[in-house]
This record gives structure tokens, C-alpha cells and sequence, in this order.
């Protein structure tokens, strides 16, 4: 994954699509590290993670949580994979071609990878994790990611073979996502209880509420750009802090040696300690509040447009977030600047005239009780919900606050069992991640039940087209559309920090929220 020396090949149509793809705040942070390259590597030592959550689940293929993906992406590796700055390059593929008519993908896999169980990987592990994701016994959040892959085939040990029913832009995307993740048949039924990859770090054992603790894979494919093998920790030990002011203080007295999301309150203070380096800034994510819109009055559009209007996300980041947590949402799901993105000038500037007349219009005058189901684990998700509170209030919605403990809260969010809530969504590098996921009619990820046939087609021609100008046309409408129909309220792009102490080094922070990084971290002694 860290190899440099890229031999991957593709048309030039979706090379251009890559380049495009990438998101400017991606190449704004990439390449940041806890410390400096230049001092010589050292091998050993066990890196105490300070983790805001446990994971919910630990098979790959099941889970949707950003807790288990960050904990477990790097036990197991993608057939390719991203780099920092969000370009995809090869991992346990090292090279692949398409076909003209964008139909057939050939990948070529890498000679000398071994499960941690010991076994050789080859290419019918490829096709069976493929089609784990796609088996709808599996109930996989991303069997959508492979509707469109009609055959995965395995013509030799060393050969994968795609073929598609359609032709299918963010492939490469999908396939470098870190839960799309190659797993041996042999371990399928015990990956919830043991997970097996390939990846540098092996899975020891997990203890709810309290560690999960990886050891060193010796047999590791990776190496680093001077050809010395990684990783280089012994070891990584996550401790579950699920309160913020209690990760930055064990961060501070050395009780751990890495944390994963600063609190806005926590990043200045940080960045004064001579001991500790802030990592980050501008995340490919954006959170946003979610309505279901199977139920009353949510299920009318005008209700949800008018508490968009009613809604003002630049206080949200001012004061929930400080100032420091986010940025404002400027109409898109994109953070404004983005190639894709397509900005809406009068998103967030609160217009409670429209508001009132639109729920007057649709049968509401005085409002309504509306339950906002939060979590309490996520502060940076938990502090908007009293702002949005006030907000509506001035539209006579009456919030009432429900925060849950994100593992009785996520399987609540997934079953639908919600009237609103505050939660996001994360990109890793194509469009097709921020839009068809979340909100076409089949997908997966759509958390809100919302179904509208024109966004469904134009969706399906983005994921069609391969020219970025033409898929930028029509990303451009859908999310015009989704500003009309509000089955969310886009509030703002994350920023988020990790924080280490100094003797972390070489670990580099990815804005597309993955771990990925601490592949390459070291421990100074």
C-alpha cells in the first residue's frame, strides 16, 4: 500500500476522473505527520491509541460504524487502496486495465501475501469477499458498492476478473474502500468474534469498554519507500475514552501516546504543549441533520424545507463547534471548493418567514413535537442538537433531545428507527460515495427511506459516465434537487485532529478520516 513505485493502469477517461475526484482539502492535509521524517526509523514498541468509541461489530463486511473501520483497517487490506492525498494506488492488486467499452476490469495481484492464518492469499479470495459483500444473506451496507459487477472470476491464482453489467466510474473508489476488505472463506464465520486479513497488524482480542489489543504481523507484504518492511510498532493497544476532556488528558500525562478526535476545546491547548503535536484539519465528511421521511410530517417536503430554513449552520460551528469543529455547509455535500461541489447562496442564512409559510401551508401553523435521537459518545454530533433545539423553536417545533450511547444509538439509526437525528457521512474519494450512497432509493447507506425517481436516474448516469465534466452536470442538479426536497439538512464538513505525543513519528493523517497512517508511525527513543 505504501509502495510508491505505481503500476497501475487504467484509461486515461478515469484517470482524469481520479485527478478530479480528489477533494482540494485533501491535498491541503495530506503528507502531515506527528513529527518530521528525519530521523531514522526505529522498530518496536507498542503505540497506546486513545479511541473515542468501541467498535460496533468486527466483521467488515457487516459493520457500517466509522469506529470499527478505524480500528480494523489495518489488520486487513483492499485489492487497491488510497493514498494521503486521495489517489488510488495498488495494494493487494498491483496493477489493472479496462476494457474499451468499460465493461471488463483485469486486476493482477501481488505474488508473496499470506493471510495471518498462515494460507497463501489468491485471487479466489478476491472473488468470494466480493461476493460475501454482494450475498444478500450477508446484509452488507455496501452491497450496493457491487450491484453492477455481474462476475467476479479467478482465470489463475494471480488474476481477478471484473465484469460489469454497466460501466461503473467509482470502481476503483469502492474497491479501496477500508471495509471492502479481502477475508479468507475459511475464517467468514468467526470474523465477528476473530477477524483474519493480511494487513501489518494481527487481531489479539477485544474487550468491550475497555482495549483491543493488535500485535505485529511478521509476514506482512508492505514496505516503506527505502524498501525496509513495516510496520514498524510491535504492536497497537486501543483504549476506549469515550470522553473527550479524558482522551486529551491521557494524551497530556502519558497515559497514551496517540488520540483520535480532539474536541474543538481541547486543540489550542494541545497545540501549546511542547510534548504533544496536533495533526489534521478539513475531513472529506460532512454531518448532517437526518429526517426520516417515512414518518409524519417529516414525510412532507415542505416541512423539511422549512426547518432548512429555519436552521442556521454557521452558529452551529461557532458556538457548538467553536469555531474550529466544522465548516459551514455551503448548500452541497461537498465542502465548497471541491470539483463536484454545487453551493445553493442562500443555504444557512435563516429565513423564517419562508419557514412559517411553508408549514402553514402544509397544515402546520403552530408546529410540532419533533424527537431529535442523538448520540452521546460523539460530542462533536451531541453539542449542535441544543442549537437546532433553539432554532426551531423560533418556528414553533418543539425538540425534544434523546442522547444515546452510540452502541444502543447506531443500531437504533440503521433499523430506522428515528424521527431525526444528527449523523454523517463519509467519502473516501468518488462522488458516487456523498450522493448515491446516502440517498438513492436501493442503496444500503439510505438511512432516511427517502425515494425520489429523478435523483434515482440521475444517480445511475453518474455512475455511468466516465467524463468528469459530464458526471459534474449531473451531480450538479441532484444536489439541487436534495436542497428542494431536504431529506437532510447539510450543517457542516467536519474538521477533525488526531494529537500525539512528540516520540510519535511517521504517521501521517488522512483527510479521508482513515488510520491508515499508523502503518508507517514510529516510536522515537
Amino acid at each position: 500500500m505504501f509502495d510508491r513505485n505505481q503500476t497501475a493502469q487504467t484509461a486515461p477517461t478515469l484517470t482524469r476522473r481520479r485527478a478530479l475526484t480528489l477533494l482540494t482539502l485533501l491535498g491541503a492535509v495530506a503528507g502531515l505527520s506527528a513529527a518530521g521524517h528525519a530521523s531514522a526509523q526505529t522498530s518496536g514498541g507498542v503505540l497506546r491509541a486513545g479511541m473515542q468509541a468501541d467498535p460496533v461489530g468486527l466483521d467488515p463486511h457487516v459493520t457500517q460504524a466509522t469506529s470499527t473501520r478505524n480500528q480494523l483497517e489495518n489488520v486487513y487490506d483492499t485489492l487497491v487502496a488510497f493514498d494521503p492525498s486521495g489517489k488510488i494506488i495498488p495494494s493487494l492488486a498491483t496493477k489493472w486495465t479496462t476494457s474499451k467499452d468499460g465493461l471488463t476490469w483485469t486486476f493482477t495481484l501481488r505474488g508473496g501475501v499470506k493471510f495471518q492464518n498462515g494460507r497463501a492469499f489468491e485471487a479466489s479470495d478476491v472473488v468470494y469477499s466480493i461476493n460475501r459483500i454482494k450475498d444478500p444473506a450477508t446484509k452488507s451496507p455496501r452491497s450496493g458498492d457491487f450491484e453492477l459487477v455481474k462476475r467476479v472470476a479467478a482465470p489463475s491464482k494471480t488474476t481477478v476478473v471484473f465484469t460489469l453489467s454497466k460501466p461503473f466510474s467509482p470502481l476503483l473508489s469502492k474497491l479501496a474502500f477500508t471495509l471492502n476488505v479481502i477475508v479468507p472463506k475459511e475464517a467468514a464465520a468467526t470474523l465477528n468474534t476473530k477477524p483474519v486479513g493480511t494487513g501489518p497488524f494481527t487481531f489479539v482480542s477485544y474487550t468491550p469498554q475497555t482495549r483491543m489489543v493488535l500485535k505485529k504481523n511478521p509476514d506482512f507484504w508492505g514496505r516503506d519507500a527505502k524498501g525496509n518492511k513495516l510496520p514498524y510498532l510491535d504492536g497497537i493497544t486501543y483504549s476506549y475514552l469515550p470522553d473527550p476532556t479524558a482522551r486529551v488528558t491521557a494524551l497530556r500525562t502519558g497515559t497514551v501516546d496517540w488520540i483520535e478526535y480532539v474536541p474543538s476545546t481541547g486543540i489550542d491547548a494541545l497545540k501549546a504543549d511542547p510534548n504533544v503535536s496536533v495533526l489534521g484539519g478539513p475531513a472529506a465528511n460532512y454531518r448532517s441533520l437526518f429526517f426520516n421521511v417515512a414518518e409524519k410530517p417529516l414525510s412532507d417536503a415542505r416541512v423539511r424545507r422549512a426547518i432548512a430554513y429555519a436552521i442556521n449552520n454557521q452558529e452551529i460551528v461557532d458556538v457548538a463547534l467553536l469555531g474550529v469543529g466544522g465548516l459551514a455547509a455551503p448548500g452541497t455535500v461537498f465542502p465548497d471548493g471541491n470539483y463536484y461541489a454545487a453551493p445553493d447562496a442562500s443555504y444557512g442564512k435563516p429565513n423564517l418567514d419562508k419557514a412559517r409559510a411553508l408549514l402553514k401551508e402544509a397544515g402546520y401553523p403552530s408546529g410540532f413535537p419533533l424527537d431529535l435521537k442523538v448520540t452521546s459518545t460523539y460530542d462533536f454530533l451531541r453539542a449542535p442538537a441544543e442549537i437546532i433545539q433553539a432554532q426551531l423553536a423560533q418556528i414553533g417545533i418543539k425538540v425534544n433531545i434523546n442522547a444515546l450511547e452510540w452502541s444502543v444509538y447506531l443500531p437504533d439509526i440503521l433499523a430506522k428507527k428515528y424521527s431525526a437525528t444528527i449523523l454523517g457521512e463519509s467519502g473516501q474519494g468518488d462522488p458516487d460515495d456523498y450522493l448515491y450512497t446516502p440517498f438513492a432509493s436501493d442503496s444500503g447507506g439510505n438511512l432516511t427511506n427517502f425515494k425520489d425517481a429523478t435523483i434515482d436516474k440521475w444517480l445511475d448516469q453518474g455512475r455511468q459516465v466516465a467524463d468528469p465534466a459530464a458526471r459534474k452536470a449531473l451531480y450538479a442538479q441532484v444536489q439541487h434537487r436534495l436542497v428542494d426536497l431536504s431529506p437532510m439538512v447539510f450543517l457542516y464538513s467536519s474538521t477533525q485532529y488526531e494529537a500525539a505525543r512528540k516520540s510519535v513519528q511517521g504517521y501521517q493523517h488522512f483527510a479521508n478520516t482513515s488510520y491508515i497512517g499508523l502503518r508507517t508511525a514510529w516510536i522515537k527513543r
